[in-house]
């Protein structure tokens, strides 16, 4: 903005005042623009201090998929002049799909998020990029077993805390019907390195689940999955995988979530109606409490809710006071943490059904050497388009 002489108001004010008080505080989008400004304003965004400030003011958002791509809800101050508020019910496109060739079965994955990154695979091709810079590069994993047929998946996806790394944790395994049971094996692997380092398998029988089925929550420097009657959790510090017990009551339908830094349990009752959200209290003593119950047979939904046919239900968070619930494959709801139906969220093009992923997204502008590296020797374009 300008004054009558024709100066912006930015002039008058400290440079460090509009880096570290104004730009930290915009969406990452504006962030980029801004850099075009000012050389000054591009060098004080671009320092590590700064991007990490501004990643921690970003809000963690639930990634929604549909058969053409994925998105996110909107908040309030993305989503442009106008665009109103979460009860809205907009959402913001993240990836869309390439249209695979006629024929052909591949399906984009989406495996695991941390710092605003995503890790995407279509068969055994696999992809990192941030969302919000739209930059990508094809990401190595460890090598299958020399005999018969096995596979390779993301398990977690994390920033080491010593290093800065960012890291991935892998599971190799045997696919091949009817042959001996092999236990997987499990690799760490440095993003920007090919060199795997295998580590050792969860004990008492529990694997950690693939994190396309089931993402981890990262709480107090380790990853948690909930996995029958337990909860696996591995230290990404030491390397090491442990059991923590949960609240047996909740039964086997549950589900990990974030909870604003808090590790919390959902669990579906057996007559898929109710969602009882449990809250780690102590970690060390591993004691949980009640929460609250959301009930769907008590939901004042426009329209009203098809309880006849059995479909279990799956919820992720918006925020403190806001919830996301997978009724059907048909209906994403929005509602707050009484119950209260709020609206439903819907693409624009009706037919387009939404489900929940359980991983979240908190953008940022993050990057990485492998970024660079690639793009200079022409790495393999990827199956999606970056549209956020």
């Amino acid at each position: 903005m300008r004054d009558s002489s024709g100066a912006t108001v930015f002039d008058d004010l400290p440079e460090w005042l509009v880096v570290e008080e104004i730009l930290v505080r915009l969406p990452p989008k504006d962030v980029l623009r801004c850099r075009a400004v000012r050389k000054s304003w591009r060098s004080g965004t671009s320092t590590d201090k700064f991007i990490l400030d501004h990643h921690r003011r970003q809000p963690s958002l639930p990634i929604i998929k549909h058969q053409k791509g994925i998105c996110r809800p909107a908040v309030f101050n993305d989503a442009g002049p106008g665009a109103g508020a979460p009860n809205d019910q907009k959402i913001r496109p993240i990836l869309h799909h390439y249209t695979p060739p006629v024929g052909t079965i591949f399906t984009t994955i989406y495996n695991a998020a941390c710092d605003g990154l995503l890790i995407m695979s279509q068969q055994l091709d696999f992809y990192i990029c941030n969302p919000a810079t739209r930059r990508c590069a094809s990401l190595p994993h460890p090598p299958l077993r020399p005999a018969g047929y096995s596979a390779v998946a993301v398990v977690g996806f994390y920033r080491h805390h010593t290093s800065g790394e960012h890291r991935v944790l892998w599971v190799v395994f045997s696919i091949a019907a009817g042959s001996a049971v092999e236990l997987p094996d499990y690799f760490v692997l440095t993003v920007g390195s090919d060199q795997p380092r295998p580590i050792q398998r969860p004990q008492g029988g529990v694997p950690a689940a693939r994190s396309s089925r089931g993402p981890p929550v990262h709480h107090r420097g380790s990853l948690h999955w909930a996995v029958s009657l337990k909860i696996t959790v591995f230290d990404t510090v030491a390397e090491t995988f442990r059991q923590m017990s949960r609240p047996a009551q909740l039964g086997h339908m549950v589900s990990l979530l974030d909870m604003g830094g808090a590790l919390a349990l959902c669990g579906t009752s057996d007559d898929f109606v109710t969602l009882d959200v449990w809250v780690l209290q102590d970690y060390d003593a591993e004691t949980w409490g009640f929460q609250y119950r959301i009930n769907l047979l008590e939901m004042v939904a426009v329209p009203p809710l098809n309880l006849r046919e059995r479909y279990a239900p799956t919820m992720d968070v918006i925020n403190e006071r806001e919830l996301l619930i997978e009724h059907r494959p048909d209906r994403l709801l929005h509602c707050d943490i009484d119950g209260v139906f709020l609206g439903n969220v819907e693409h624009e093009e009706r037919q387009i059904r939404l489900a929940l992923t359980r991983h979240r997204l908190q953008e940022s502008l993050i990057s990485l050497p492998l970024f660079e590296r690639q793009e200079e020797d022409d790495g393999k374009e990827p199956p999606f388009a970056m549209v956020l």
